[in-house]
């Protein structure tokens, strides 16, 4: 195989594909990117981890056709570092490649393509199946989804139902749930042509993934899911993602029904007020007390190891009296990601959820349970 390429295109697409390579590499070839030259003039970058799959497609001057696979971390390194327009890259026996860009020249190790595993093809049905229908979606609402609930997901991987984000779609409107067992975020947007007929799992790093392809393709993109992937589609670019196979938590029992007590307060004031209290905070749990009365907020954090912190914000209180303690990253993780000048903090009894909204009642809702104070 032999093509010259634009190194800025080409190091666009490798920058993808390393993200999305396994850098742990269980099996060699998957620290590897499959590069593909066709007689069509385009060379295809393929990577994968089993999990999440990504191939685009970009245009070159193919003069021999052929394939190769090459450590794509590598690959990307020497690739950064060469000066801007073309270079050359070519196959040599027993797999290795050169690259040469004016009086530069790099010679990489490979490894043959039949190693490479096979990529799923949303075109290619399974048994009984159809292939797979994409619905055309506007690609900052799937981004803006994911980047508000993102927060909540669980890192413990001996926790595989809670290692991944719920996303329903009615066809009209998107909700995307999260939760670590200590918490809870659920956020809706309208969005129009994705219909679901059950409620799908996006494991965490697809998540990510998804995020890191919409934040570098702006306007429409096409989501299909199959029996066990999501695929998004951005023109000369696919990505696929395997579902988690689990079934989410029952996250509606967890959203109190009804609350006691409420606090309409600034949410950069809040915020700030969390940020100082939680420098002071144990390290391990954060846990502030919120001490509600008429007109006003307090924030304590006491560490015997440092000492104490105490703030007082002006709020408005509809209910009665209450003192109660959560961890205040939490809070603040939900703040953070929240629109809005005013926040509405709803409680129930001390050892009750807290349940966080927009001052305008929208369509995010945060639930933080209490911590023993």
């Amino acid at each position: 195989m032999e093509f010259e390429i634009d190194q800025a295109r080409f190091l666009s697409a490798l920058a993808l594909a390393q993200t999305v390579a396994d850098k742990r590499a269980t099996m060699p070839v998957l620290a590897n990117v499959l590069l593909r030259a066709n007689g069509e003039g385009n060379v295809v970058c393929s990577a994968t981890d089993m999990m999440i799959s990504l191939t685009e497609t970009i245009s070159a001057d193919v003069k021999a056709s052929g394939s190769l696979t090459v450590g794509v971390r590598h690959l990307h390194g020497v690739i950064k570092t060469l000066p801007g327009g073309d270079l050359s890259f070519k196959g040599l026996d027993n797999h290795w490649a050169q690259i040469i860009a004016g009086k530069s020249q790099f010679k990489l190790m490979g490894m043959p393509e039949g190693d490479f595993p096979e990529l799923p093809d949303p075109a290619r049905s399974a048994k009984g199946k159809k292939p797979v229908e994409f619905a055309t979606i506007t690609g900052h609402v799937l981004s803006d989804l994911i980047q508000k609930t993102e927060f909540s997901v669980s890192t413990d991987e001996a926790r595989i139902n809670l290692n991944g984000v719920l996303l329903e779609s009615d066809g009209t409107t998107a909700t995307m749930v999260s939760t670590d067992g200590h918490r809870l975020t659920k956020y809706s947007r309208p969005m129009e042509g994705l219909v679901l007929d059950k409620g799908i799992i996006i494991p965490r790093k697809g998540m990510m993934e998804i995020r890191r392809v919409l934040d570098r393709i702006p306007g429409e993109v096409e989501v299909g899911v199959g029996d066990q992937h999501l695929f998004l589609r951005a023109g000369e670019l696919l990505l696929s993602v395997k579902l988690n196979n689990v079934v989410f938590p029952p996250y509606k029992q967890v959203i109190p029904a009804e609350h006691k007590r409420e606090v309409l307060v600034g949410r950069q004031e809040l915020l700030g007020a969390l940020r100082r209290a939680e420098v002071m905070a144990p390290e391990k749990t954060a846990t502030v007390r919120l001490r509600l009365s008429v007109g006003m907020l307090e924030l304590t954090a006491d560490n015997p190891d440092l000492g104490v912190a105490h703030h007082e914000l002006a709020v408005e209180l509809t209910g009665e009296p209450l003192e109660a303690g959560f961890n205040a990253r939490y809070l603040m993780h939900a703040l953070e990601v929240m629109d809005g000048e005013d926040v509405r903090l709803q409680f129930q009894n001390e050892l009750d959820p807290c349940v966080i909204k927009p001052g305008d009642e929208t369509d995010f809702l945060g639930v933080v349970m209490p911590m023993r104070i």
